[in-house]
């Protein structure tokens, strides 16, 4: 379906419809224009009820899986046709855990052998 093209009254207010909400009033100019056009009338309709839909989101807490990234890393490799080269984060933890755990060994190793060549 086609849309006809916007008048230019309505693309010089375009910018001042995105800003209004509550507490962003329309210039006398503007809010005259959107007084006499429903294409006008419906936009600014259609951002107040985004706002509203995206201040309603913000009340609520995202719970989001720790493996939702690589998860989503993993298909669109494959949509892309290039093989999944990642890492599962299990694995990642692990193997994080060993090196850190070698670091430590590795670091109390040298303390001790400094500890000795100074006594």
């Amino acid at each position: 379906m086609l849309s006809e093209p916007r008048p230019a009254a309505c693309d010089a207010v375009a910018d001042d419809l995105a800003a209004v909400d509550e507490q962003h009033v329309l210039s006398p100019t503007v809010g005259a224009h959107v007084e006499s056009c429903l294409r006008c009338q419906a936009e600014v309709a259609s951002y107040r009820r985004m706002r509203r839909t995206l201040r309603s989101l913000a009340e609520h807490p995202v719970i989001v899986s720790p493996r939702l990234e690589g998860e989503i890393l993993t298909v669109l490799d494959t949509v892309d046709g290039r093989p999944s080269v990642r890492v599962p984060v299990a694995a990642a933890a692990t193997i994080g855990g060993l090196a850190a755990a070698a670091g430590v060994i590795a670091f109390a190793a040298r303390h001790r052998r400094v500890l000795r060549l100074a006594s």
